[in-house]
């Protein structure tokens, strides 16, 4: 009984006191089970939510620019081979979201998008993982991060697919936690009497979700060292990358966060740039059009390398901050949420969501660097049904790779405007893998070709 007094005083305190009304309404275990997660959930953060980047001079960011890249390549590669075969690199997944911007009501990752070998995204991910784990000579960890929404299906998707030829404990699932949406006066809503309207907590949930479910540990125990962060919706994101991990290896880095050189200033993308001492990202909607235009004291823009969410984190680092007790701070972004009230029902309701960002980990880091990547070797993200970043435009990506591959082997390609390469995982995941295992089977591709692992 004490117990529920002192719950009664905190939720009073944080202005949440309506969150006990009705109770005598539930069952008993109901009531016992929301009691629980009224209890669980950190109500002063709700409140202390980070709108706006820490204050301080703006400057660049140290960024391994397409010079540098170039001419240590070699060196990186090399460091990065011999981390890859010693086992100290694993694979990071965020897969929580479902797939209702393309029209399905399932993971994203279940969605079905190669055109020609008819897979899912969550197969060409896996197979990539599988792709460098034979290359390696190793079962290289794979952590998939679900959300309470999509964890079951994922699990039963994968099991069903014999998990895309990847060994059953290779593949490690969690999911991330969930934070209560609010109202405009900042009240925790409801999604029915006893039951809080809950938001998965964002990519950034997945620290403490990787935290919590004793994969950082294990990982720290397996002698993993780096982390190679994808998300589960760019489908040219690498696995394979003995250059990222090498400098990594190289530099002694915290975090390494990929960048792309922006289009052109109003770009709507996060921006990788030092504050005082730290490196931040700065999303584009705290940004003025002057901000964007800002130039250094070499003439080159401030707000010049954008995040496309692709990172290599040491596990030491993470490990620093867990132990530490740190949790990423929330975000809050104003959104149309349908909400139960005992005296209306289901209404839509003006509130809050709010998320954790998984680049708010980057000013805690020491040794931050910035990689610049080929926008169109690595990223093609599929997130709208049509038009810009929907499956079309990720697939035309795909096959302008694979073609460029194909003719660095020599291959004429003279392809007619609806048509597609694709070049499976299992076959070969990187360029290089393609030219080492090609075998000169066409000269001339000029129509869809697809090329799949022999089996």
């Amino acid at each position: 009984m004490s117990d529920a007094f002192a719950l009664a005083d905190h939720l009073a305190k944080h202005g949440q006191s309506h969150l006990l009304a009705g109770l005598d309404q539930l069952d008993p275990a109901a009531r016992t089970a929301y009691l629980a997660r009224l209890h669980d959930i950190d109500w002063a953060e709700l409140h202390h939510h980070l709108s706006t980047h820490t204050a301080g001079e703006v400057a660049s960011s140290r960024v391994v620019a397409p010079e540098e890249r170039s001419r240590r390549a070699a060196e990186f590669a090399a460091l990065g081979e011999a981390e890859y075969r010693a086992g100290k690199v694993g694979v990071l997944m965020v897969a929580g979201g479902q797939g209702t911007r393309l029209g399905s009501s399932a993971p994203k990752g279940c969605f079905t998008l190669s055109p020609l070998g008819h897979k899912s995204i969550y197969q060409l991910q896996a197979e990539k993982v599988l792709a460098l784990s034979r290359r390696v000579g190793r079962a290289v960890p794979f952590l998939v991060m679900t959300s309470p929404m999509t964890d079951a299906e994922t699990r039963e998707f994968f099991a069903a697919n014999a998990w895309f030829g990847l060994a059953e404990g290779q593949v490690r699932f969690f999911s991330q936690g969930t934070v209560p949406s609010l109202d405009q006066q900042g009240r925790a809503l409801l999604a029915g009497n006893g039951r809080l309207l809950e938001n998965p907590d964002g990519h950034g949930g997945c620290f403490t979700a990787l935290v919590k479910s004793g994969n950082l540990a294990r990982l720290r125990a397996e002698g993993v060292t780096q982390i190679v962060y994808i998300q589960v919706d760019n489908i040219l994101v690498p696995v394979d990358d003995p250059l990222l991990v090498g400098l990594a290896a190289a530099e002694g880095t915290d975090v390494i966060t990929k960048v792309l050189e922006k289009a052109h200033p109003d770009e709507k993308v996060g921006h990788l740039v030092k504050i005082g001492s730290r490196d931040h990202i700065i999303e584009y909607t705290e940004l003025t059009p002057e901000q964007t235009r800002q130039k250094n004291a070499l003439g080159e823009l401030v707000y010049r390398w954008g995040s496309p969410a692709m990172h290599c984190w040491s596990v030491a680092f993470l490990a620093r901050l867990a132990d530490a007790g740190y949790k990423i701070p929330l975000h809050r972004s104003s959104k149309p949420l349908k909400a139960w009230t005992p005296a209306g029902g289901i209404a839509e309701v003006k509130g809050w969501k709010n998320e954790r960002f998984i680049f708010d980990l980057i000013p805690e880091a020491k040794v931050s660097v910035g990689l610049a990547i080929d926008r169109d070797g690595e990223f093609a993200p599929v997130k709208n049904k049509d038009g810009a970043d929907s499956p079309a435009t990720a697939n035309r990506l795909a096959s302008d790779l694979y073609a460029s591959w194909l003719r660095a082997a020599g291959v004429e390609v003279a392809l007619p405007a609806n048509a597609h390469i694709e070049i499976s995982p299992r076959y070969a995941a990187t360029q290089a893998q393609f030219l080492a295992r090609w075998d000169g089977r066409t000269r001339r591709v000029a129509g869809d070709f697809f090329l799949e692992e022999d089996r």
